[in-house]
């Protein structure tokens, strides 16, 4: 199972490839004429576009971009002439970072709020909560970023650092006081679809014969909702998790800009700003691969959660 959904991504990123370096070519600027300056003679011009191969024909071009990438090499960057796979590996730890606080802040929150919505249903604590998480789901996260960018440098200074990175191996405790805010821009939006996913999966499963069986025999309630329901209502939970790890990668392009940090994001909107081809898609597709990768992930985990469900994969049936 694993090795056919393996295979089963491979046209899919060539896809991805395809379309992205087509949208790059057409799309409009000259990263030679960027590249030697504006006033720079033709000669100079010509020179730097047969470097670059921006005169040959696109399905050329794509070619060679793709052989060199299925070998590892991305390409060099037009504007510091450094491999694109080390602007990558400089700029992943702080997105990575910034990605897996946001996760865990809405592992850690969204999904204790939908529990407990879920079993206060039509009581004011659940009112309460599925309003907040509508609201958190309506409110784009760079508005997010925008107010806490406000609140702390400008309402309330001092007490959080809003602009900057510091890498976890300078200052650990300090590092992670700048990617709070980010992370909590983030993963704002996000929390709220959590939270109201699990209860309407919570509410779904706990209406279930099995569980009205459980209470009838006595188990007690806690074990009836952290170990049997919950077990079985994370499944579509799961699902949004897998799929929002992508979008959290891809997703932090504002929320770093606004917040100045140095991660893929700002890297992305730097690169493409100054036509740099080469570092614009090679972090294109390495958001990616990740996003892929991480899907096939949430798929073998749902053999984890609900042995039934390898149960069906092993004896071939959907």
């Amino acid at each position: 199972m694993t090795l056919s959904r393996l295979a089963s991504a491979v046209p899919v990123l060539i896809l991805i490839s395809m379309v992205s370096f087509a949208l790059l070519r057409l799309s409009p600027g000259d990263p030679a004429l960027l590249s030697v300056g504006m006033e720079a003679p033709a000669e100079a011009l010509a020179k730097a576009r047969a470097e670059m191969r921006l005169d040959d024909p696109i399905w050329t071009q794509y070619w060679a971009w793709m052989t060199d990438m299925v070998r590892g090499d991305l390409g060099t960057s037009y504007s510091d002439k450094a491999p694109v796979t080390e602007a990558i590996a400089d700029r992943l730890p702080a997105t990575l970072q910034l990605a897996v606080m946001a996760l865990l802040l809405i592992v850690l929150i969204g999904v204790p709020l939908g529990v407990l919505s879920a079993l206060r249903a039509n009581r004011l604590t659940d009112q309460i909560i599925r309003v907040g998480s509508l609201a958190g789901i309506s409110v784009p996260n760079f508005v997010v970023a925008l107010f806490l960018v406000l609140a702390f440098g400008w309402w309330f200074p001092g007490i959080m650092p809003y602009q900057g990175y510091v890498a976890l191996g300078d200052d650990l405790l300090l590092s992670l006081k700048t990617t709070l805010l980010p992370a909590i821009a983030l993963a704002a939006p996000q929390i709220g679809l959590v939270a109201r996913l699990t209860r309407s999966s919570m509410l779904e499963v706990l209406g279930q014969d099995y569980v009205s069986a459980a209470r009838a025999m006595g188990v007690r309630e806690r074990v009836i909702i952290w170990k049997d329901t919950l077990r079985n209502a994370l499944l579509p939970v799961v699902t949004v998790l897998g799929v929002q790890t992508g979008f959290l990668l891809g997703g932090s392009v504002v929320v770093e800009t606004v917040f100045g940090i140095p991660g893929l994001g700002r890297l992305l909107v730097e690169s493409f700003t100054i036509r740099d081809y080469p570092v614009t898609i090679g972090v294109m597709m390495f958001i990616a691969a990740v996003f892929v990768f991480i899907n096939i992930v949430v798929d073998l985990l749902y053999g984890v959660i609900n042995p039934r469900i390898r149960v069906g994969y092993a004896s071939g049936k959907e």
